[in-house]
C-alpha cells in the first residue's frame, strides 16, 4: 500500500512539473461544452479493471493508477466474483487461469463447470477460500503482449476496493449471477453487503435481466444506475428470457423498465467488416437515447489491432464515438484511461483549434503511414494533415533524374522485386543486404513501377492494404513546385550516398539538389525554410555558404551519450540534428520501459544545436509502455523533454496533439509529463531498480559523422543498352571505397545469364528481404 501511495505522489508531482519545451500559450479556460450525450454531459471514462493496459487488471495498483492518470470523475470498474466463503473479489474473468497464478499455486484444483450452457475448464474463485486466494494467488496480466513486470499483487477484495476508493466513482459489473446461484452463492446478497460499505456505488451492470430486476428494489432509493450489458456475440442466449441478445437489442423500451442504460461492444455502434474497415454506424445510440437509455461502449484498448480507418491512432477511435455530429456515447470502457481522458478532454472539438505548441512537425516521406512513402498522395496528405515541413529523400536515376523515394534500394517501397529481380546486386558501401538500386535505372524504368506501402510491421499491424500500391513517384523539381504551390512553411531534403554516387556512378546528387532549389527560387527567399539533411558532414559542408538553409545532421545509430567536444564539432557542420527517439532515454532491462534521460538534448542545446526527434510511428509496438502505447503521450513527452521538432510518418497525429484544447489551459485535464524511470521506480521495489546496472552507454563519436570532402564526379560512360546498368552495379559492388578518388572503371562482370545464376539471385534477394535488413528514413 505504501508503495502505491508513493507512486501516486510521484505521478502527481510529475503532472505539475513545468514543461521543458513546446512553448505552450496560456489561454483562458474554455466555456463548458454541451455534448450529444443523453443528458448533455461530457462522456464518462470507465477504467476497465483500473489501468489494465499497463498493470494487471483488477489489481490495487491498476485502480490507483487509473485515478492518477485519468481525468476527473473517472469511473473504476470492478468485475465482481465470489470465493467459497462468500467474500467478494475484483477479478476480470470467471476462469482464473489466465488472470492469476492459480494453475501453479493450486495445480490439483482444476475443475470443469457448465457455464451458460457451455463446458468451461479451469480454476474458479468459488473453489477457494478468501484466505487461500489472498495468501497464495497473485493477479497476472492476462494479455500476453503486455508486460508481466507488475505481476506481484494479491487479488483485490471488493470490500477493500470500496473502502480505499470511498471518494472515487465506482462501477460493479456482476456477471454469472445464475452460475453463482447454482452453487448457492448470491451476488445480490453480496452487493447488498457492499452497499453498506459504500452507498454511492454509481453503476451496477450485468448481462442477466433477472439479476438486474432483483437489484431494482435494492437500489431504488439510491443514485445507483443499473446497466444491461450485451456480450460480444449477440447470438448468445440471455439466461432469464432465453432470448438471443440480438433480439433483446430491438426491445429498448422493455430494457428501460429495469435499466438506466446499456453497455455494448463498440462494434455494435461502429461495425467493422472482415477486411478490418469501418462500416456505417448503426442507429443504436440514437434509438437508445430516444428511450432515455444511456449507452456505454466497451472494448477500447490502445494495443488493439484497430480498423485501418484509424491509421493506428487510438485517439481517433475514441473520437469516432464521442466527437461526431450524429451522436455521442455516454461513456467508454477502456483499458487505457489516460488516452480516453485525453481524447474526450483535449481532442474532441479541436479540429479547428488554433495551434498551442510551436514544435515543428516534419513529415517522414510525407504521410508515409497512410500512403506509400514519397508519392504525390503521401505529400498531399502530409500537407492536409498540417505538416510544417514536408521532406524528400533524394535519389538519382542513371540518367541523372533526381526524385523522391524513402530508400535508394527499390525493394521495400516499389514493386521492383517483381519485374527486375535479376538486377539485384550487393553494394557494401550502401547496405549489407542485396538490393535493387535506383541509380541502375532510368527514370522511365522507375515510372514503370508502382509505389509500395512499407512498414517495419506486418500481419495484424500491416498498413492499409487498399492503399498498398497507390500514388505516383515525384521528381525533386515537382516536389519543390508542389511545396511552393501549397505554401508549406518549409521543405527538408535528405541527401545520402553522395560520395558513392559521385565516385562510382558519375552522379552529382548534391549538384542536382542545388540546381533544383535554384530553379525553384528557394535559395533566395525567406518565406519557406529549406532544411538540408545528411548523415555525412561533407554533404552539409557543401551548403555552408547559403545562410538561408538550415543544415541537419542525421545521427543514424541509436546513441546514449555525447561529449561537449563532439557537440561543438557538430555545430561546425550543422544547425540541428535528427536523433532516434530512443536516444533520448535509456531502457530498463529490455522490459519496454525507460530508465533515465540521456544527455543528448541537454548537450545539443548547450552547443546551440536544435534537436529533431523521430521517427514517430502510431503503431503501439513502437512505443515504450511508459507512454500507454499512445503516440500522443510519446509526442507530448518528446516535446516535454525538449525536442524542437517531431519527425513522423503520421503528421495528422502530431497536428492533432499540438492543437489539443488542454495545453495552456490551467483548468483543463493535464496530459502527463512522464520522466524516464517514473513508472518502474515508483511501481517496483526500489532495491530491484537500484540493483540494475545498465550496459555502458553508446557514445556518439566524431568519426560517426565526419566524412572526407566529397570526391569529384567521375566521368563514367553511360550504357545505352537494355541491361539497366547491371554491369556498372556489379563492377563496383564489393567493398567499394566511397572516399577514394575516381579511377577508371574496372573490368565489367557479366550479368547472370544462366538459370542457376538467376535462381541464386532470387533466393538471395528473398532472404535479404525477409531479414528486413533495409534501413529506411
Amino acid at each position: 500500500m505504501i508503495r502505491h501511495l508513493l507512486l501516486v505522489c510521484l505521478m502527481i508531482h510529475c503532472t505539475i512539473a513545468d514543461p521543458k519545451g513546446g512553448k505552450p500559450a496560456v489561454l483562458p479556460p474554455l466555456p463548458k461544452r454541451t455534448w450529444l450525450t443523453l443528458h448533455g454531459d461530457e462522456p464518462v471514462v470507465v477504467a476497465n479493471g483500473g489501468f489494465s493496459g499497463l498493470y494487471p487488471a483488477q489489481s490495487e495498483l491498476a485502480f490507483s493508477q487509473a485515478i492518477v492518470f485519468g481525468k476527473g470523475g473517472i469511473v473504476l470498474l470492478c468485475d465482481l466474483h465470489m470465493s467459497r466463503d462468500r467474500q467478494g473479489f475484483c477479478l476480470s474473468q470467471l476462469n482464473l487461469h489466465n488472470t492469476t497464478n492459480a494453475a501453479d499455486a493450486f495445480p490439483n484444483r482444476k475443475k470443469t463447470y457448465i457455464v451458460n450452457g457451455k463446458e468451461l475448464q479451469g480454476w474458479f474463485a468459488l473453489d477457494f477460500t478468501s484466505n487461500e486466494m489472498l495468501s497464495k494467488l497473485i493477479v497476472t496480466q492476462s494479455i500476453f503482449s503486455r508486460t508481466d513486470l507488475f505481476d506481484f499483487s494479491s487479488p483485490y477484495p471488493t470490500e477493500l476496493f470500496l473502502e480505499e476508493n470511498r471518494n472515487a466513482v465506482v462501477w460493479i459489473n456482476a456477471e454469472y449471477a445464475t452460475f453463482y446461484n447454482q452453487h448457492k452463492l448470491s451476488l445480490v446478497d453480496l452487493i447488498k453487503n457492499l452497499l453498506e460499505i459504500k452507498k454511492n456505488i454509481s453503476y451496477i451492470s450485468s448481462p442477466e435481466i433477472g439479476f438486474l430486476k432483483s437489484m431494482g428494489p435494492v437500489v431504488q432509493s439510491l443514485k445507483t444506475k443499473l446497466m444491461f450489458k450485451f456480450p460480444i456475440d449477440r447470438n448468445v442466449v440471455e439466461p432469464t428470457t432465453n432470448e438471443p441478445y440480438a433480439s433483446l437489442l430491438t426491445k429498448l423500451s422493455m430494457i428501460k423498465t429495469f435499466a438506466a442504460g446499456i453497455v455494448v461492444p463498440r462494434e455494435y455502434i461502429w461495425p467493422v467488416n472482415k477486411a478490418r474497415y469501418l462500416e456505417p454506424s448503426t442507429n443504436l445510440v440514437v434509438d437508445a437515447h430516444k428511450q432515455g437509455l444511456e449507452v456505454f461502449a466497451y472494448g477500447f484498448a490502445n494495443d488493439n489491432f484497430l480498423p485501418y480507418n484509424y491509421s493506428y491512432d487510438p485517439q481517433r477511435e475514441y473520437l469516432q464515438f464521442v466527437d461526431n455530429s450524429q451522436f455521442v456515447v455516454d461513456g467508454v470502457v477502456t483499458d487505457f484511461a489516460t488516452s480516453a481522458s485525453m481524447a474526450i478532454a483535449c481532442l474532441a472539438g479541436s479540429r479547428n483549434a488554433s495551434r498551442k505548441v510551436s514544435t515543428l512537425i516534419i513529415s517522414a516521406n510525407g504521410a508515409n503511414g497512410d500512403y506509400p512513402g514519397s508519392t504525390d498522395l503521401a505529400y498531399q496528405k502530409a500537407v492536409d494533415d498540417g505538416a510544417d515541413m514536408i521532406d524528400c529523400s533524394v535519389q538519382m536515376t542513371k540518367d541523372t533524374v533526381a526524385f523522391c523515394l524513402p530508400s535508394v534500394d527499390l525493394i521495400p517501397t516499389t514493386t521492383a522485386s517483381g519485374p527486375f529481380m535479376s538486377r539485384a546486386a550487393k553494394v557494401d558501401a550502401i547496405q549489407s543486404s542485396m538490393g535493387i538500386f535506383s541509380f541502375d535505372f532510368t527514370w522511365d524504368e522507375i515510372q514503370s513501377l508502382k509505389p509500395q506501402m512499407f512498414s517495419q510491421f506486418n500481419r495484424d499491424l500491416a498498413r492499409d492494404p487498399a492503399r498498398k500500391n497507390v500514388g505516383k513517384f515525384v521528381t525533386l523539381s515537382d516536389f519543390l513546385e508542389f511545396a511552393k504551390k501549397k505554401t508549406v512553411p518549409g521543405v527538408l531534403l535528405n541527401i545520402e550516398n553522395a560520395a558513392y554516387l559521385a565516385a562510382n556512378k558519375g552522379l552529382d546528387i548534391v549538384g542536382a539538389v542545388m540546381t533544383a532549389l535554384i530553379n525553384a527560387t528557394l535559395d533566395k527567399q525567406l518565406t519557406q525554410k529549406v532544411l538540408i539533411m545528411s548523415g555525412e558532414s561533407s554533404v552539409l559542408d557543401k551548403f555552408k555558404d547559403i545562410p538561408t538553409y538550415q543544415k541537419v545532421l542525421h545521427i543514424k545509430k541509436q546513441v546514449e551519450f555525447v561529449t561537449n567536444e563532439t557537440a561543438l564539432e557538430i555545430k561546425k557542420h550543422a544547425d540541428a540534428v535528427f536523433l532516434h527517439k530512443h536516444s533520448l532515454y535509456t531502457q530498463f532491462r529490455g522490459e519496454g520501459f525507460t530508465l533515465n534521460f540521456t544527455n543528448l538534448i541537454e548537450c545539443m542545446h548547450w552547443a546551440n544545436v536544435s534537436v529533431y526527434a523521430g521517427t514517430v510511428l502510431n503503431e503501439f509496438q513502437d512505443i515504450y509502455m511508459d507512454y500507454s502505447s499512445d503516440p500522443y503521450m510519446l509526442i507530448h513527452n518528446l516535446i516535454y523533454y525538449g525536442a524542437d521538432g517531431i519527425i513522423t510518418q503520421y503528421p495528422s497525429t502530431a497536428n492533432a496533439y499540438i492543437r489539443n484544447l488542454c495545453t495552456g489551459d490551467p483548468m483543463a485535464y493535464k496530459i502527463q509529463d512522464i520522466n524516464p524511470g517514473n513508472v518502474i521506480t515508483a511501481a517496483l521495489d526500489p532495491k530491484e531498480v537500484a540493483e540494475y546496472k545498465p550496459p555502458p552507454p553508446v557514445h556518439l563519436e566524431i568519426k560517426d559523422f565526419i566524412t572526407p570532402p566529397l570526391p569529384p564526379v567521375a566521368a563514367i560512360a553511360k550504357n545505352d543498352d537494355d541491361d539497366g546498368g547491371r554491369s556498372a552495379s556489379n563492377s563496383t559492388s564489393n567493398n567499394t571505397n566511397t572516399n577514394a578518388p575516381p579511377s577508371p572503371p574496372t573490368t565489367q562482370a557479366q550479368a547472370p545469364g544462366s538459370a542457376v545464376a538467376a535462381t541464386i539471385n532470387v533466393v538471395a534477394l528473398f532472404f535479404a528481404t525477409m531479414l528486413g535488413l533495409v534501413t529506411l528514413f
